[in-house]
């Protein structure tokens, strides 16, 4: 069992983000920014990101901000760290099933269809929808993760955040 730590990888992005810039977030004015600054700040993993930022307006009052943080804590680093698809992915189409979601076969036909949607615009964009690939590296062992740190691989994670998120405000 891979004991990989998704607060680790939030931690680093953030100290070397403050390191390299060493300034304070402007407030958000848009919800690709709030979740961008999430990750900045280590508040949350990539899929938490995503997911917090929307989850709480969209669940009509039935699911709260740390709620939804529960609910994707094992969504990072493309699902506990395996490097499958992208944790912001993950997150996004929670909000999509939070938006679009339901049991019937005409949510269902809807709900595949946006989230056909996001992920094809951001593979278009980003060439491909797995963390490994997107970062460069696997996480599979603490000396993938070590390695992943040390060569700046999460560096793009906020981008990424920042895509899906602009992606879902057109598809919301």
């Amino acid at each position: 069992m891979v004991s990989f730590s998704i607060y680790k990888m939030v931690k680093h992005i953030h100290d070397y983000r403050s390191e390299k810039k060493n300034e304070k977030q402007m407030p958000s004015n848009n919800y690709s920014d709030t979740a961008r600054n999430m990750m900045l700040e280590g508040k949350g993993n990539c899929a938490q990101t995503v997911f917090a930022t929307y989850g709480e307006q969209l669940g009509l009052g039935k699911i709260d901000y740390d709620t939804c943080l529960k609910i994707t804590s094992g969504f990072g680093g493309g699902i506990a760290g395996t490097g499958n698809v992208c944790g912001v992915l993950t997150g996004a189409v929670m909000v999509l099933g939070l938006k679009y979601g339901g049991v019937k076969r005409e949510k269902q036909v809807k709900i595949n269809e946006v989230t056909g949607k996001l992920l094809q615009e951001f593979k278009s964009l980003n060439g491909s929808v797995l963390c490994r690939e997107l970062i460069n590296q696997d996480l599979i062992t603490e000396e993938d993760v070590k390695q992943a740190f040390e060569n700046g691989s999460f560096n793009n994670c906020p981008k990424f955040v920042v895509d899906a998120s602009t992606m879902l405000e057109r598809l919301l």
